[in-house]
């Protein structure tokens, strides 16, 4: 669309328009942008930055979550019983038919319908989650309180699998599993959160920010070397988890 305005005309009505809300680090060469830091963000300490890591390893390693729904499934087939034969019959019998049920409200489902309804409803609870509570692990410090409370839970959860021995408790295990599960999914959002506030709290991205600052070094150099660290903490934490699950 061709106007007749003046450039400086121009630039008026862009600002009208659309209205962009940023700080700017101004040095001589001109506006630069850098990651914003708070002066009231605490130096991470190498105490911190290797409990991070030693939280990504567990994170991310197979732990008893990896094995509640089996155990879920394997006490719920247990429990249940051939449609074919009706109650009383074994789901593992020589001459079953195959199918297996639980009894369900008013009736009966079969065992590999409950198991779906388990991660449907828990897969429905984490998008409720993610979409309401999940912003605030990228606000204040509310974050590491809902993954200090998150972690004990997931934890809880399960181990306290450990205490299912018998198969009329399927119904135990199954909210275990679900609970586990959705507050598993919830820590892997909230530590994940952690990390760009991590890495720009390091003291060797501080020092950088401090000669950037006193324009010892350029924008250019301060990127590549902010980006460095960064990457630094990603590798490690996924060469630690990885080389622990192996």
């Amino acid at each position: 669309m061709s106007t007749n305005l003046p450039p400086a005309e121009l630039f008026k009505e862009s600002e009208g328009s659309e209205s962009v809300d940023e700080s700017p680090v101004t040095k001589s060469a001109g506006p630069a942008f850098v990651s914003s830091i708070s002066k009231d963000e605490p130096v991470v300490t190498r105490r911190e930055l290797w409990s991070y890591y030693l939280y990504y390893n567990g994170d991310n390693g197979v732990g008893p979550n990896g094995y509640a729904m089996t155990l879920f499934q394997s006490l719920a087939f247990a429990a249940g019983f051939d449609p074919v034969k009706g109650p009383g019959s074994s789901c593992s019998a020589v001459d079953a038919s195959g199918q297996c049920v639980v009894p369900w409200g008013g009736g009966t489902k079969s065992v590999s319908s409950v198991v779906l309804v388990a991660n449907g409803v828990s897969f429905a609870v984490m998008t409720l989650i993610f979409t309401t509570i999940g912003s605030a692990a990228d606000y204040g410090t509310f974050g590491r309180w809902l993954l200090f409370i998150i972690t004990v839970i997931c934890w809880g959860a399960q181990f306290a699998t450990m205490s299912l021995t018998a198969p009329s408790r399927w119904g135990v295990a199954m909210a275990l599993y679900m609970i586990g599960f959705i507050s598993y999914g919830a820590t892997l959002v909230f530590y994940a959160a952690a990390f760009p506030r991590l890495a720009r709290n390091t003291a060797h991205s501080r020092g950088l920010l401090e000669k950037y600052e006193a324009g010892e070094i350029s924008k250019e150099e301060y990127d590549v070397e902010e980006s460095m660290e960064k990457n630094r903490i990603s590798n490690i934490s996924t060469v630690s988890s990885v080389a622990s699950s192996s």
